[in-house]
């Protein structure tokens, strides 16, 4: 009987310990990402020759995991456009201010190890996906004076990304890489007609898990 009672308890210690060990590896679906982006863009514009010039700004997203290696992220961006047109014979300043809504499906994949991603540190990344855009102020700064204009339409377009991720621990990770992005449509407003021809830029940024 005793053997018996010590058998059960040393199998309920066994179970407890596995249910433990099983809830402390479950993670959890959802992560917040941060990150910021330096780069190089060209706008068209109806009218204009094409326009290059600098872009920085930076996304604030929601990840949603949808598998071992697949995840869904969405949210709000911001960046700005900057350049120096040629109006009348004068160099002039313009600035750009857009709005993005991004949503994006990303696959991670494991770097030393194809055979699993469990205990994994390091992932090779890529994604791609399609946003909303809109130019909430456009900045012209002449020789003979300053003009500006705020919500110039919307537009939607195709996003690329390749990179690589570096988990710091079980709830921080770092990330980096090359990010394109294409309008597909142009913003119309007022007999003006304008878009993003391209954005080659350099994203790096925190993940956190909640």
């Amino acid at each position: 009987m005793k053997n018996l009672i010590l058998s059960a308890s040393l199998l309920l210690i066994t179970l407890s310990a596995t249910a433990q060990t099983t809830t402390d590896k479950k993670e959890s679906p959802i992560s917040f990402l941060a990150t910021a982006k330096l780069g190089f863009a060209k706008i068209s514009q109806d009218g204009n020759v094409d326009l290059n010039g600098n872009i920085n700004g930076g996304d604030a997203l929601v990840s949603f995991k949808l598998g071992k290696m697949w995840s869904l992220d969405t949210g709000v961006g911001f960046f700005e456009f900057d350049a120096n047109p040629t109006i009348d014979g004068y160099n002039a300043s313009l600035t750009n201010s857009y709005l993005q809504i991004p949503v994006r499906i990303n696959a991670d994949f494991s770097v030393f190890d194809k055979g699993s991603q469990e205990n994994q540190k390091i992932f090779f990344t890529a994604g791609f996906g399609v946003y909303a855009n809109t130019l909430l102020k456009q900045e012209l700064q002449t020789i003979s004076g300053n003009s500006s204009a705020k919500n110039l339409g919307w537009n939607f377009g195709f996003s690329s990304q390749i990179g690589a991720k570096f988990l710091i621990s079980d709830k921080m990770g770092f990330r980096l890489g090359l990010e394109s992005q294409s309008d597909m449509s142009k913003m119309k407003k007022d007999d003006t007609e304008q878009k993003i021809k391209n954005i080659n830029a350099l994203y790096f940024g925190m993940e956190f898990k909640f």
